[in-house]
């Protein structure tokens, strides 16, 4: 990829070309699904994260409430 093309960002515009056969092609598509599930399970994780913390917050403020 020249420098122009990565400076006018025409790398996020590229689609795949219909054809399967090329192994490129595919090897793009596959690392593109990875990627997407690495993103959608991060966001699975976060947002299971927060609301472990808000447990964890709730659980704290009970038991210094308690001890007060």
């Amino acid at each position: 990829m020249t420098s122009f093309y990565f400076n006018k960002n025409f790398y996020l515009r590229m689609s795949f070309d219909s054809d399967t056969t090329d192994y490129e092609i595919t090897r793009a598509r596959i690392k593109a699904r990875k990627i997407n599930d690495i993103a959608v399970k991060m966001k699975k994780l976060l947002i299971f994260d927060r609301k472990q913390l808000k447990k964890i917050k709730t659980s704290i403020e009970a038991q210094i409430n308690k001890h007060y």
